[in-house]
């Protein structure tokens, strides 16, 4: 059975930072390194974010079944329906108690700040301000 508990950043490989001049909207998560082997799912009520590894994630590790051409229409259902049954399939918020997560998360896709807002990271010109990654908890899924 999944077990979901509480780490630090810096062990799952994501970096927390405030965005300058928004550092009351709270945290944003970061994973820079493109081998990092963690995904996340945040909740849609209170921000909250279950990190996980996508490797020993069932859902996401699968392999895309035959049917399923390589590229185009085809595939882009199929992978938007893969990260929907991921999300579904992600425990009740350790923080709500909530099981509406709504964004996946990881390299290219961010998260909203935990009071909500989504800022825009196409920005040129936002500045971050690091905190140490191992003094940042955060939730992670452990697989079966």
């Amino acid at each position: 059975m999944a077990e979901l508990r509480l780490r630090t950043a810096g062990n799952i490989g994501i970096q927390p930072s405030y965005i300058k001049g928004m550092e009351n909207s709270g945290l944003c998560y970061f994973i820079w390194d493109d081998d990092c082997d963690v995904v996340g799912g945040q909740c849609s009520h209170c921000n909250t974010i279950i990190w996980t590894s996508p490797r020993s994630n069932p859902i996401l590790s699968e392999r895309k079944p035959s049917n399923v051409p390589d590229s185009g229409k085809g595939y882009r259902k199929y992978y938007e329906d893969n990260l929907q049954r991921f999300l579904d399939s992600l425990p009740n918020c350790p923080e709500c108690g909530k099981t509406d997560h709504d964004l996946f998360i990881n390299n290219t896709s961010f998260p909203r700040l935990k009071d909500g807002t989504s800022p825009d990271y196409s920005q040129i010109n936002i500045e971050l301000e690091n905190r140490d990654p191992n003094s940042v908890k955060v939730w992670w899924l452990e697989a079966d």
